[in-house]
């Protein structure tokens, strides 16, 4: 009967054990599901902060090429308001030596 008794004991340490290992083979389950969850989510960050940063690095050489072109159309508009400064004073000098011509042309008619 004791012999009976002690195995019955045993046999009661020996599922109380089991559940106990279950429950930490759950929770150590849980645990590795959750370290994988939090390694997608750090993975996905990653990736998002590597797209910020190309998208970043794509618009500072949108800025950059943009930059270069407002310095050649303003260079480009520096020149095209010399000319047209430039045609204005040949203009203008056209416009006096046509006066002086016609006031030269009166005089010489009067002169005759």
């Amino acid at each position: 009967m004791v012999a009976v008794r002690r195995a019955l004991e045993m046999q009661q340490k020996a599922e109380k054990r089991a559940r106990k290992f279950r429950k930490q083979a759950r929770l150590l389950e849980q645990a590795q599901k959750d370290r994988n969850d939090w390694e997608d989510i750090a993975e996905y960050r990653k990736q998002q902060w590597a797209k910020a940063i190309r998208e970043r690095d794509h618009k500072q050489d949108q800025m950059s090429q943009l930059a270069r072109e407002k310095e050649t159309v303003q260079e480009r508009l520096v020149q095209i308001t010399r000319e047209r400064d430039t045609a204005l004073c040949v203009s203008e000098n056209r416009r006096r030596a046509w006066e002086m011509y016609r006031i030269q042309s009166l005089e010489w008619e009067n002169y005759l």
